[in-house]
């Protein structure tokens, strides 16, 4: 059976291996095991998310003592759950060990009381999640800019742009939970730790908060995400304040193919396919308040 608690070992998922949850030691022996995989979600998402409280990821092991495959599991107050970075190497594929690493790691969300667990899954991956009970929703939108600085010019309307600072957090981490369904607090803030002075947020004349959005820089590119405002002019004039001046790329990742979200962001010259599809198990929230432009740009929340 799988481990409920702190990701201990689970018995029994395919004769002669081991699903259990990654150790002190076993970081090292992953930089082998990601350098032939192919990662299905962002690798700096790793690094980003070993320091966050609660998040435990597992790890398959061959009878040879071999990391063969791995999984991570990220749950957020108020009951949604994220399962990402699962992977298994090629020769070990087909097997049992995806299902086995994806029972582990939902096991570990209902224990902390998730009602909702999602992901986004490559093709490859899709029947594996279909297997123990997941659903297919809508596939994302990736967009990209390659040269902002000629093609954005800024639409600034009555809203005023700051900075985030420290002192706008606790708002933006009630308006983002009321929002989003559940607290990604956790997960916003390791990205504001790593690539600080980044945020942006929107207030209307009386202070209210009205929008915001964080960028980074990973791989020579500009990310946007999350990415929230209560309407379009909101969302425009934060974007137009996000890629203002700059002359990186920049990617946007957005849920869905349809909406307002897209249009806006087309308007601006972002150029989107169709990427990976979002799969679900348990109770969807009705979030409120803020309309989403960008999910987080290292996790498909």
């Amino acid at each position: 059976m799988f481990a409920m608690k702190g990701g201990r070992e689970a018995s029994g998922a395919v004769s002669g291996f081991r699903v259990r949850g990654m150790t002190d030691g076993d970081p090292a022996r992953i930089v082998d095991f990601r350098a032939v995989v192919k990662w299905p979600a962002d690798p700096g998402a790793f690094d980003l998310l070993r320091g966050m409280r609660d998040v435990r990821w597992a790890v398959a092991e061959s009878p040879e003592g071999v990391i063969c495959g791995m999984v991570g599991a990220v749950p957020f107050v108020g009951g949604v759950g994220i399962l990402c970075h699962l992977a298994v190497r090629r020769e070990y594929r087909n097997i049992g060990l995806g299902a086995s690493l994806t029972a582990w790691a939902v096991a570990y969300l209902r224990s902390r009381g998730t009602k909702l667990v999602r992901l986004y899954t490559t093709p490859e991956a899709e029947n594996v999640y279909r297997s123990v009970g997941f659903e297919p929703g809508e596939f994302r939108t990736v967009y990209r800019l390659e040269k902002p600085g000629e093609r954005a010019s800024p639409k600034f309307g009555g809203h005023r742009v700051e900075t985030l600072c420290f002192g706008d957090l606790p708002e933006m981490h009630g308006l983002d939970r009321w929002s989003y369904g559940a607290d990604r607090g956790g997960l916003i803030l390791s990205i504001l730790r790593l690539h600080p002075g980044r945020g942006l947020v929107a207030r209307d004349s009386s202070g209210r908060m009205k929008g915001y959005l964080v960028r980074s820089h990973s791989s020579g590119e500009i990310r946007i995400g999350p990415f929230m405002a209560s309407d379009e002019k909101v969302a425009e004039t934060l974007l137009s304040r996000a890629i203002e001046g700059g002359d990186a790329p920049i990617r946007i990742v957005v849920p869905g193919e349809d909406g307002p979200a897209h249009e806006l962001i087309r308007d601006f010259g972002f150029a989107g396919k169709r990427d990976r599809l979002r799969m679900e198990m348990g109770e969807i929230p009705e979030p409120g308040g803020l309309e989403e432009y960008a999910t987080t740009a290292y996790l498909a929340t």
